[in-house]
């Protein structure tokens, strides 16, 4: 390699580490807060809209200089002169990248989780990407290039459109967990309730231990007292699935607005909603053999407070008073006033309200009858 070719090369690896250190300084700024500074640099708040379109733009541009950066440092023909520009276009857009979804807080923290989280992942993916010329002589081009150019696309298709939608995300991501906690529940009873069945003993399987650690749970059956605790659990579960799942059409769906008061009400949902997802883990976790009574009884209490906290977050005049707006200027535009339009629309007026706290009341109901059994199981027992 000739002078030159060497000089080119060392200028190519130092503006790749300037472009790892531009990846750290990034990943340091999504970790922090919008701050008036940056505040006071805007004209007006750029809406939604501007900055989705601002941020799929940047992604393109990371994708292209990407792909610039990776064909001129194949390692079986590099030209690293020809490297730099990609290299510093590539550093500008994730700057830029950071600094858009920063700006998103102004919209709701939970799309801007969203587009951070993001960011996050594309400044680690390039960071590594640039580590496999800098370090390997870029052994791994290909894969991490790919990596770089997979996260884009996620980012792509998986950005929200606003807070509302972001919000509606987490709701799905969180019920598909629910419903697998619940079908883990039913699956307990359909087994339990299976004639003969496949004996493990005697296949290397007698082991609980072994059982757990491949990630199984306890091979031992559930005893006819822990079947029916099962069983009391199972309409709780249900119950609950359900109102989690009913916040979305009854209460989501008729929301709008972006004024500060409802983007606080609609950030607050997201970690009540996890809540319940880990809470029912650790409910289904108790309910293997052996069941511990002092675990469920404490498993069964975390579970319905994290249900009445989501509760009265999301069965809230804010949130229900933004649908009602809604409802009163769709009424607005009916122009028949006829009797049956007025009646159609005081149903279609209802509060949902009534439906959940009934709910709510079969859900403590069901908590009620799982605590009377373990009180009575108890007290035989001693």
């Amino acid at each position: 390699m000739s002078t030159s070719q060497n000089s080119d090369l060392e200028r190519a690896l130092s503006a790749l580490r300037l472009l790892k250190e531009t990846c750290s300084a990034a990943l340091d700024a999504l970790k922090q807060p919008l701050s008036s500074t940056q505040l006071s640099l805007l004209s007006s708040p750029p809406p939604t809209a501007t900055l989705h379109k601002d941020f799929q733009s940047l992604l393109t541009l990371i994708y292209t200089s990407t792909t610039k950066l990776t064909l001129v440092l194949r390692p079986s023909a590099p030209a690293p002169r020809a490297a730099l520009g990609p290299i510093n276009d590539l550093g500008t857009s994730i700057t830029s990248l950071a600094a858009c979804a920063t700006l998103f807080d102004l919209h709701g923290s939970t799309l801007s989780a969203y587009a951070r989280r993001a960011s996050r992942e594309i400044c680690d993916s390039v960071i590594s990407l640039a580590n496999t010329f800098v370090e390997d002589s870029g052994d791994e081009y290909l894969v991490r290039t790919g990596t770089v150019h997979d996260l884009v696309e996620k980012a792509r298709r998986e950005l929200p459109a606003d807070n509302l939608a972001a919000v509606k995300m987490q709701w799905k991501a969180d019920r598909g967990m629910l419903e697998d906690s619940l079908n883990d529940i039913n699956a307990m009873i359909e087994d339990a309730g299976e004639e003969g069945g496949d004996d493990l003993e005697g296949e290397g399987f007698d082991d609980d231990d072994e059982w757990d650690e491949l990630g199984f749970g306890s091979s031992k059956k559930l005893s006819n007292v822990e079947l029916e605790r099962v069983k009391k659990v199972q309409p709780l579960v249900r119950f609950a699935t359900l109102l989690h799942k009913r916040i979305v059409p009854d209460i989501l769906a008729n929301v709008s607005g972006t004024d500060p008061q409802l983007l606080a009400a609609l950030d607050a949902l997201p970690p009540q909603s996890h809540s319940i997802v880990l809470a029912l883990e650790e409910l289904v976790a108790s309910l293997y053999a052996p069941q511990k009574p002092a675990a469920l009884s404490s498993a069964i209490a975390a579970f319905s407070d994290a249900i009445h906290k989501l509760h009265a977050s999301a069965v809230t005049d804010t949130l229900l008073s933004s649908g009602a707006d809604v409802a009163k200027q769709m009424s607005a535009l009916n122009l028949d006033n006829n009797e049956s339009a007025n009646s159609n629309g005081d149903k279609q007026k209802k509060d949902p309200r009534r439906w959940f706290d009934a709910c709510l009341a079969q859900i403590d109901k069901s908590a009620k009858a799982v605590d009377e059994l373990l009180a009575s199981d108890n007290a035989t027992t001693t």
